[in-house]
């Protein structure tokens, strides 16, 4: 049995302004109701040998607060004091009593109550974890209170809080993750050729060493003078971070450097050190994309802010098949594509499943929240338990990989006329076939200029146009060299 009718009304607030009516309406909902509802649960569970009674409190009956609701917290605070006395009373009937005390969630009674980004972060800045629940969540604290795996758990006020009934000082910082901005020298250090790397966390190269007639050790050091980076506070911040996280991945403002993970030892975003975060930063087309040319689409550029922001995620270790991109318009969900174009035979087994599962967290999580009316987001879906991660959001528009969608047919799509569907691959030809037999982001393992000579021709044909362009190359090196001479 679970009691969760509540009520809390707007005139509710101190002892000398809230009105006798709104005293005598919330006691008859909140802690009558809950009377009768555990009263006739009672009689039932004595004929079945049992149950689980969960009553709604909340957080607020073991805490104060300095906006007033008095008539509700008074309230939860009787709910929890019944539900005490009613676990005792009936503990050797084999019926339990647990009062469910939720923290600040993200409901739509909350937020047009906190209907200003000033409103919400006072109340954040006491929740530890440094958001708002979510309502699944309280639910599967309610699915543990209800079920067998919770049989010697009676009398509780079992909070599900982000941790405010425990805090007293909570953590600074952003909630999502640890972000730096950085400096114009920093941008510009990202900005230059060559590729020069901290210390900390780079591999040691062999010593070359001799052995002389009489058995001395002679070791040959390179003398060259190594220009290295010097940012001591972003080497630092990397450094407290892995040590928080154990491992992260780094991005910008908008975008990770994924198109460089081939050249990492993981072959992977996975950073352990400066030295990791530093050769991704340094090697990606799309970090450099951010900071050269992320605002060359946008009407007001120039207005647009130029303070980038270092930042650092906890690594996880999940299943590629499982990441999925979703495409808006008109806030209408009207395509989802497999992100990992490889082929995964079980996935066409579960199709149905992955839609109804990302259709209900959109309609749940994403709808009514995030502003825009057309938009790209991606997820992960968790197989057991089921659950739906939200992992990025993107700009629909041809900057974003339509992957086994193409942008024509996405902006022609006519929203309540035709079906959104779930596009996997099918096959494993499908697959070779999509990737062109290349490992993805190839052209970023090979120079700029060779690409661009390239052009579509067959490798001998390319083949022959580079020998070309290297001895035309020479050429001009030799002729620059005849000008120093003269």
């Amino acid at each position: 049995m679970f009691n969760n009718a509540g009520v809390m009304h707007p005139e509710d607030d101190n002892a000398l302004t809230t009105e006798e009516r709104i005293w005598d309406l919330t006691m008859g909902i909140n802690v009558k109701g809950v009377w009768y509802g555990c009263k006739h649960a009672i009689i039932a569970m004595r004929k079945s040998g049992g149950g689980s009674i969960i009553n709604t409190a909340s957080f607020v009956a073991l805490m104060g607060a300095a906006t007033p609701q008095l008539a509700y917290t008074a309230s939860k605070g009787a709910v929890l004091a019944m539900t005490r006395e009613l676990a005792i009373v009936h503990a050797r009937e084999n019926i339990r009593f647990n009062s469910l005390c939720p923290g600040p969630l993200r409901t739509p009674l909350l937020m047009d109550f906190l209907n200003t980004e000033e409103k919400k972060t006072r109340r954040l800045v006491h929740v530890p974890q440094g958001r708002f629940g979510e309502a699944i969540e309280q639910a599967y604290g309610v699915l543990f209170l209800a079920s067998d795996e919770s049989s010697y758990v009676t009398g509780t006020d079992f909070r599900v809080d982000g941790g405010i009934a425990s805090a007293y000082v909570t953590p600074e910082g952003e909630p999502t993750g640890p972000i730096i901005p950085l400096s114009d020298s920093f941008i510009d250090y990202l900005k230059e050729d060559g590729i020069f790397l901290p210390d900390d966390g780079q591999p040691q190269s062999a010593t070359i060493e001799e052995i002389d007639s009489d058995d001395e050790t002679t070791f040959f050091e390179d003398k060259t003078e190594i220009q290295k980076p010097d940012f001591p506070e972003v080497e630092s911040f990397i450094r407290k971070t892995v040590h928080e996280f154990g491992a992260v991945f780094p991005k910008l403002n908008w975008s990770s450097p994924r198109d460089a993970a081939w050249i990492t030892a993981t072959q992977s975003l996975l950073c352990t050190s400066p030295f990791d975060v530093f050769l991704l930063l340094k090697s990606s087309d799309f970090i450099n994309h951010d900071i050269n040319h992320a605002f060359d689409n946008c009407s007001d550029a120039s207005q647009s802010p130029r303070t980038y922001h270092l930042a650092l995620r906890k690594w996880y270790d999940l299943q590629p098949s499982m990441e999925f991109r979703c495409f808006v318009k008109d806030n209408r969900l009207i395509g989802i594509s497999q992100r990992d174009v490889n082929f995964y035979p079980f996935l066409s087994e579960i199709k149905e499943d992955i839609e109804g599962h990302i259709h209900d967290f959109f309609e749940d999580h994403v709808l009514d929240i995030f502003p825009s009316r057309k938009y790209v987001f991606d997820v992960y879906l968790k197989r057991n338990p089921h659950k739906v991660y939200l992992v990025d959001f993107n700009p629909f528009s041809t900057t974003t990989d339509s992957l086994l969608y193409d942008w024509a047919e996405l902006n022609a799509f006519q929203v309540g006329i035709q079906e959104p569907e779930v596009r996997i691959i099918e096959s494993q030809d499908e697959a070779n076939r999509n990737a062109c037999n290349a490992p993805r982001f190839a052209t970023n393992m090979v120079p700029k200029d060779v690409i661009e000579l390239s052009d579509g021709k067959s490798i001998a044909a390319f083949a022959e146009e580079f020998q070309r362009a290297m001895e035309l190359n020479g050429q001009r090196n030799d002729e620059d060299s005849s000008s120093d001479e003269e």
